[in-house]
């Protein structure tokens, strides 16, 4: 029997099996690295091959569009070499160039104290200048009467110091609008007169650890001052940075200055006429300023973080131009403002309302009723009931209820629901004319006048049940 290696021998190589076409993939990948497919080899070698040619730089093969074996001469699969290729190597994508603060603004420096570094803008405007309408001359004009008029006290005496040039003009830009402990400011705006010049200079922190420098320089600078102007400074911008002095163990500025926040006046003066009492409202509506391009106070936070992150003072230009335009702007309001007490206002009802509120507040009657009745003789609506009824309020405190009485049943001829009430007590303890007491209280809560205050109709309940308690008892 011959051996089985002969008998094999006779019978040939064994056929060529047909192409797996699970492998095809496979044969695509090795063409497109090796130049042709492994068929023939085991998947072992073929994978073998594969991680060769991928260590040895197939990847930079596949970007060039070449196969290895064109770029290493055709050698063998079992042989593969490449030539060392230099890496294509890509520029990378750069932010934008970080620009300094100190570079960006102008007038700005890096300032140094006793407490570290911060930066310092300074500019100095002439008094002759306009700021919008008003001329910022009107300062050498400023009364201590009229600015005791102004911030309500029934005293000229808080203003008997008052000198320009011992005046601060403040405002803050912060982190957050909440206020709390975790809110600083980052930049202080702060004016004063100095001979022909309104001196503003601004006070940025380029990072937290730069506020104890940043606060000792507004210290430094405002010592001295004896009064402060600023714009809801009294409910945000001094108790911050009150807490903020105290947080760096420092003694807040301006504790001993007198504090006149424009906020109230202004409210009093022109809440009837205007629908919005913010300043930059009032730039446009009384000092004839226009912003372009003013960034809004509530992405003010959000533009400091980004400048944390960023360190690119682009995005803070804007705010130091908004905080300057405030600081000015307040300047310009003071003056406006002392104008037109003094001056007087335009024929406008709403506009005599507003001066006789602050009149009435700093105790000069006789304008603030002059201003009154000048409501009363040209306005309408509830603007004219409402000067009828403090008319009468101020004739009631000077004990003339003769007077007062015409000017209630004038106002409560509308249905006005105070003047009612303030009827129906004089009726009641006045007069003793309970019928006509009963019949003001009737008439304030018959439904047709509308919705009353809670406190208001609570009180005239109250009121109708005494006085029907008191008919019963007369009948009896």
């Amino acid at each position: 029997m011959r051996p089985l290696r002969e008998r094999l021998r006779e019978l040939g190589p064994p056929p060529t099996p047909p192409p797996d076409p699970g492998f095809e993939p496979l044969a695509r990948l090795e063409r497109s690295l090796l130049g042709e497919s492994g068929t023939g080899l085991s998947l072992r070698q073929r994978l073998e091959r594969l991680v060769r040619v991928a260590g040895a730089g197939g990847r930079h093969a596949m970007r060039s569009g070449q196969s290895p074996a064109r770029r290493t001469g055709g050698l063998p699969d079992d042989s593969v070499v490449f030539a060392p290729q230099t890496p294509q190597v890509r520029e990378p994508v750069r932010p934008p160039r970080a620009l300094a603060l100190e570079d960006a603004v102008p007038n700005a420096r890096v300032a140094e104290n006793a407490r570290g570094h911060f930066v310092l803008v300074e500019e100095e405007l002439s008094l002759d200048r306009y700021h919008g309408d008003v001329s910022l001359s009107r300062f050498r004009a400023l009364s201590a009467e009229t600015l005791a008029v102004l911030a309500g006290e029934t005293s000229a005496e808080t203003f008997a110091s008052f000198c320009v040039e011992r005046t601060a003009f403040l405002d803050t830009e912060t982190t957050g609008l909440a206020g709390g402990a975790g809110t600083a400011a980052f930049l202080v705006g702060a004016a004063w007169v100095r001979g022909e010049r309104l001196v503003l200079r601004q006070y940025v922190m380029r990072d937290y650890d730069e506020e104890p420098a940043m606060l000792q320089a507004v210290a430094d600078d405002l010592h001295g001052m004896t009064h402060l102007v600023t714009f809801n400074g009294r409910g945000f911008d001094m108790p911050l940075l009150d807490a903020r002095y105290r947080l760096n163990r420092a003694r807040p500025p301006l504790e001993d200055a007198v504090h006149l926040d424009l906020l109230p006046p202004v409210r009093r003066l022109w809440g009837e006429r205007f629908a919005s009492c913010r300043l930059q409202a009032l730039e446009a509506e009384l000092l004839g300023l226009r912003r372009h391009g003013d960034v809004p106070g509530e992405e003010i936070p959000r533009l400091y973080f980004d400048w944390l992150r960023s360190r690119n003072a682009r995005g803070l230009l804007p705010v130091l131009e908004h905080n300057r335009l405030d600081v000015v702007s307040l300047a310009a309001l003071l003056a406006f403002c002392c104008g037109w007490i003094e001056d007087g206002p335009t024929g406008d009802a709403r506009d005599h309302y507003g001066l006789a509120r602050v009149f009435e507040r700093a105790a000069v009657y006789d304008r603030s009723e002059a201003h009154y009745r000048r409501v009363v003789d040209e306005g309408e609506g509830p603007l004219r009931v409402r000067s009828l009824r403090r008319l009468a309020a101020r004739a009631k405190r000077a004990r003339d209820h003769a007077a007062a009485l015409p000017l209630w049943e004038e106002a409560a001829r509308s249905g006005d629901g105070w003047a009612l009430r303030e009827l129906a007590i004089h009726h009641e303890h006045r007069s003793r004319d309970l019928e006509s007491a009963r019949a003001a209280v009737d008439e304030a809560l018959r439904p047709g006048h509308g919705p009353l205050p809670a406190r208001l109709q609570r009180d005239l309940l109250q009121r109708r049940q005494r006085v029907l308690r008191k008919l019963a008892q007369r009948h009896d």
